[in-house]
């Protein structure tokens, strides 16, 4: 008998720690003006993400512009992934995240051959906390949102943001959310690192804030905060001060169904938006864009006025998609500008983006988002 548990324990064991990547069949060219596909999908096992590799190059075309944009479904793991000519191995990190596809999207008008796609699933970390079933208080006795589903880790979404010793890790921290309300945020923050002691946080969900000021302590302590069943895409940790903020331990504890969308209430029959200056040496370059919160409503149409009257050159262009559905691949936007509207096919989606589709500069303004009326 003994030997049976022995073994038992032993195949267990191996079953949990021998996790690999698995390759997914898949590739091909997208982009440009050569590949005849725009975007590559890929689907996705029923499991969580942890990291994602592959192989891409830039070798076709004359063109040596190639980037790359990697979502599960419609969130984006990246910003951007810069395409060397020669070709490269690359591996991202996901958040444990769930979906049906994994998306490879160009982020220029250049061409980028894609090969040797693996994924390394992951196994659920959602955990319960025990509960007093009368009085809502967990094992700490400290008092907890009641109603809860599990508090979820995210283990590798902590670190240092914001200051001198940590700006090139940014200065927020992104999670992508499950689709399911949210009863609480927790996480530990210090402020133990670099001369100064002026570090401060804020977090949301979306655009709802959950505490626009966290005065981050030296020796650093938990901060816990309850929400009322918000439903969104992204938790963002952020810091308001220039001082670096190392943060750990992040758990997002989900509920059951129900939950209602950040802002509550009924939505509008129309978004407006004032827009703004985006791409080129002068506007923030490829990564900026205007992203407007849909609600997960059917949007008819969009329309706005841009002109590229910013900068030097005269090659403005714009990318216009909801979530990972694009709208427009390359739009052409003139010097003198003018008003563009865009046939958005009723498509449901948490974001609207306007983005950069060119090196240059674009200025938009006055985007009106029609939307269809509810059921």
């Amino acid at each position: 008998m003994r030997r049976v548990i022995v073994a038992l324990l032993f195949i267990v064991s191996t079953s949990a720690f021998s996790q690999s990547f698995t390759p997914v069949p898949g590739g091909g060219c997208i982009g440009g003006s050569t590949c005849t596909e725009r975007r590559l999908r890929v689907p996705l096992e029923d499991r969580p993400v942890v990291s994602v590799r592959f192989k891409a190059h830039d070798q076709i075309g004359s063109k040596a512009d190639g980037a790359l944009r990697v979502k599960i479904d419609g969130n984006s793991i990246n910003d951007y992934i810069e395409i060397p000519r020669r070709g490269e191995v690359f591996t991202l990190d996901v958040d444990e995240l769930r979906g049906r596809y994994l998306v490879f999207e160009p982020v220029n008008d250049d061409e980028v051959e894609i090969s040797d796609i693996a994924v390394l699933y992951g196994r659920d970390t959602i955990r319960r906390v025990p509960r007093d079933r009368d009085r809502g208080w967990d094992d700490r006795g400290d008092r907890g949102p009641r109603g809860g589903d599990g508090w979820r880790e995210y283990p590798r979404s902590g670190g240092c943001i914001g200051g001198q010793e940590c700006r090139k890790n940014g200065t927020r921290i992104t999670i992508a959310l499950e689709e399911r309300p949210v009863l609480g945020v927790r996480f530990h923050a210090q402020d133990a690192i670099g001369t100064r002691a002026d570090g401060r946080l804020s977090v949301r969900i979306d655009d709802h804030s959950v505490s626009s000021y966290i005065d981050v302590q030296r020796a650093g302590r938990v901060h816990e905060f309850d929400v009322e069943g918000i439903r969104g895409t992204r938790l963002v940790i952020e810091t308001t001060t220039d001082d670096e903020v190392e943060v750990s331990g992040i758990e997002v504890l989900y509920g059951r169904g129900g939950g209602r969308r950040p802002g509550g209430g009924r939505f509008e029959r129309e978004i407006t938006h004032e827009g703004g200056c985006i791409g080129g040496t002068e506007c923030g370059g490829r990564r900026s864009r205007i992203r407007i919160p849909l609600n997960d409503r059917a949007v008819e149409s969009i329309r706005f006025y841009a002109h590229d009257e910013v900068g030097a050159r005269a090659g403005g262009r714009l990318l216009v998609r909801i979530d990972d559905e694009i709208l427009s691949y390359s739009m052409d936007i003139t010097r003198e500008g003018r008003t563009h509207t865009v046939d958005a096919k009723n498509i449901t989606g948490d974001y609207l983006y306007i983005e950069p589709a060119a090196d240059d500069e674009v200025v938009v303004k006055d985007v009106r988002v029609q939307l269809r009326e509810d059921d």
